[in-house]
């Protein structure tokens, strides 16, 4: 009997790259284990976590479903490992070098939303991920036997060159309207992501200091889009971005009897560059805003769903321009002045 039945794929995404899609499907086919897989390669981290888990299918209330352990988690470890190998610059033969198996923790403080919780399980490696040198190029294939099936994927490294924001300064002065954040680009590399952070203490009555950090998403963008000249990426932002973050910050607090302290360099400049396959996945599958998914059309993950790439990030600490701070001190009931 025909019975109309959503399909729910596990996979979430950092930041700021989140991306979901709705619909409902009908199916005549039986049930069919669809494995789901999220891991992005950092050069830079320590440990590197690779997520696996699994699409359900099932009939009635789609959010009741996704609040069942077995729904979203497989019961099991699955020999999981990811296999290095390296090729010098000027040719594609790789040659086999590293294989690290992936361990798995669980985790028991996840917090409760849409999906089960507290305890899921993640997979990690804590070797070392390579750069690319001048010398040698890196590539990572992902193994995942399910007993059944062997899902595969493959990344190249992000990295490896001069990787560096060019601004030391920023300017979000009211005496124009729009600035330029620049960088150096990043090798392998096929999509930015980037983010201005303001850093600023908080001074109530008991006299102690709280640490305040504004968030300033600057968007995600492709490298085909971006302005290039003499060598360097640039993107243009709009000053009013700045004093209208603040103000959500604060919101009714502007009010209340607070002193805030701006200590030189307040800015940081974030930005994330991911590879080839993050880039195809999220241009592909597109954001919208539902958690309820059909099969992505764009996967590297074969026998399962999902994307397996690399990803980098820098940051530098910036000062904000002697204007920009004059508006910020003049703003009534903001309460903010320079530290020493």
């Amino acid at each position: 009997m025909k019975q109309t039945i959503r399909l729910f794929l596990l996979l979430t995404i950092f930041a700021n790259l989140f991306y979901s899609c709705s619909t409902d499907v009908d199916l005549f086919a039986d049930y069919k284990d669809i494995t789901v897989v999220y891991g992005l390669l950092d050069v830079n981290k320590d440990t590197n976590y690779v997520k696996i888990n699994k699409a359900f299918l099932g009939p009635g209330n789609a959010l009741d479903i996704a609040l069942i352990a077995d729904s979203c988690n497989y019961p099991t470890k699955l020999n999981s490992r990811i296999i290095e190998y390296v090729a010098s610059n000027n040719s594609n033969n790789y040659t086999q070098t590293r294989v690290l198996e992936l361990d798995t923790i669980t985790i028991h403080d996840k917090e409760p939303g849409i999906f089960y919780s507290p305890n899921q399980l993640v997979y990690f490696t804590k070797e070392k991920i390579h750069n690319n040198t001048d010398r040698h190029k890196y590539r990572y294939d992902l193994e995942i036997d399910r007993g059944d099936t062997l899902l595969t994927a493959s990344t190249h490294i992000v990295g490896g060159g001069y990787f560096a924001v060019v601004q030391s300064i920023l300017n979000f002065s009211s005496l124009s309207t729009q600035g330029v954040i620049s960088w150096y680009p990043c090798p392998n590399s096929a999509i930015y992501d980037v983010e201005v952070d303001f850093h600023y203490y908080e001074i109530g009555s008991s006299a102690d200091s709280v640490l305040h950090v504004v968030r300033i998403p600057l968007g995600t963008h492709p490298e085909t889009e971006l302005a290039f000249e003499d060598g360097i990426y640039s993107i243009v932002y709009n000053h009013s971005l700045f004093l209208n973050a603040i103000a959500d910050e604060i919101g009714a607090d502007s009010l209340l009897n607070v002193e805030r302290v701006v200590f030189e360099p307040c800015m940081k400049i974030k930005i994330s560059a991911g590879g080839d396959e993050l880039y195809n996945f999220i241009s592909v599958n597109g954001p919208t805003n539902s958690i309820v998914q059909t099969i992505p059309e764009y996967t590297n993950v074969t026998g399962g769903y999902g994307v397996f790439s690399s990803r980098t990030t820098i940051e530098k600490k910036v000062r904000l321009s002697s204007q920009t701070f004059v508006d910020l001190r003049n703003r009534e009931n903001w309460h903010f002045r320079q530290g020493r």
